[in-house]
């Protein structure tokens, strides 16, 4: 499966001859295998001349003899003159479409990760905790804890109203809330060990109120400052639902952060610190490795040029390269160019459906330095 160590290697890959990349939904909710093998003919048709036979051919066995329909989506990447080939088979849908290019087209699985990369789901009650680790909306790890006391004060509830006719002892009610804080600390401490082992980015809290609230606020401040969301839920609930919701509410959650961080972008390209706006300003920034989070609206491209030497972007032909000399080739794809730099670099990618400030630029970035 695809993760941020995959892709930093994609992003690397450059070959001297075009690579054919490919992406297919196929989710089977929507349309059969046949209708998404009659769209992937067709996509590959429009690439004819660009695309090498060898490669469009490999892709069209592939889907045809060899995958077996399995996932939502589907990334597959052929550069056969370089002997290169990916296959990645996703959880997620994603948009189908085909690129030809010196390198593999990385943005779809960029925008995946960058909302849907390992996530816990924290499902709370007062008895105990069920952690789930999701990585693009697949389970991959879990643990349970569940509070021994709480389910020996339902065997034997009521016992202890003797001891609070003598005076002293708590009464029935007391007791179990003392149990029931007990428990969700060591829960909260059993969450805290699951972080630490896994490292997820995002925590969502799941239950019923006030016992979540209670348990948020149990949670180290490192915690409680990656939990991006809440929703209801059991231990009890399958896997599917919790799926569901939590992929619901961390695509809320990326639309909101990718508005809040157009407006950081057009602020700071306005006052001319910190922020690039457009293709041009975003490609020099790229250049210089300043970008720490580039946001790109989902189907924003554009044409540039790269230098055949030492590689600087720009959205305009100078004709010379103003850092070395060398000569400019046109590249179908500045703005994928522009991906490829930030994931090489390291930097955050934010890819967003639409916002009005990002309109007409497409692309920004808020820079390190």
């Amino acid at each position: 499966m695809i993760d941020e160590t995959e892709l930093r290697n994609l992003a690397q890959f450059q070959a001297e001859t075009p690579i054919l990349s490919v992406y297919l939904d196929v989710d089977p909710t929507r349309h059969t295998s046949e209708e998404y093998l009659l769209s992937l003919r067709n996509m590959l048709k429009r690439v004819e001349g660009e695309a090498a036979p060898e490669d469009i051919q490999a892709v069209q066995r592939y889907f045809e003899h060899e995958y077996d329909w399995s996932g939502r989506g589907v990334a597959v990447f052929s550069g056969a003159a370089a002997g290169f080939w990916r296959v990645y088979i996703l959880p997620l849908p994603v948009a189908s479409g085909a690129t030809v290019a010196r390198r593999p087209y990385i943005s779809p699985l960029a925008a995946l990760l960058d909302t849907y990369e390992r996530y816990t789901v924290a499902v709370v009650n007062r008895e105990g905790v069920r952690v789930l680790l999701f990585h693009l909306g697949e389970p991959i790890q879990e643990e349970v804890f569940e509070g021994e006391e709480i389910k020996k004060l339902k065997r034997g509830r009521g016992s202890s109203g003797g001891a609070e006719r003598r005076g002293g002892a708590p009464s029935g009610s007391r007791h179990m809330e003392e149990m029931a804080m007990r428990n969700l600390r060591q829960a909260a401490r059993v969450v805290e060990q699951f972080w630490r082992q896994h490292n997820p980015r995002r925590l969502i809290l799941a239950g019923a109120e006030p016992t979540i609230s209670q348990f948020r606020d149990l949670l180290p401040k490192a915690l409680q400052e990656i939990v991006v969301g809440t929703m209801s839920g059991s231990p009890t609930d399958n896997e599917r639902i919790l799926r569901e919701r939590s992929l619901y509410i961390l695509h809320q959650v990326e639309q909101e952060r990718g508005a809040a961080m157009i407006e950081a972008i057009v602020t700071a390209a306005a006052k001319g610190r910190e922020g690039a706006l457009g293709l041009d300003d975003t490609l020099s920034a790229a250049h210089e490795g300043r970008i720490r989070t580039l946001v790109i609206l989902r189907d924003f491209h554009a044409s540039g040029y790269r230098c055949t030497s030492c590689g600087y972007l720009t959205a305009q032909n100078p004709g010379v390269c103003p850092f070395c000399g060398g000569v400019f080739a046109e590249i179908p794809d500045a703005a994928e160019a522009v991906v490829t730099k930030v994931v090489e670099d390291g930097g955050e990618i934010e890819v967003v459906e639409h916002h009005p400030l990002l309109e007409q630029a497409g692309i920004g970035a808020l820079l390190r330095y």
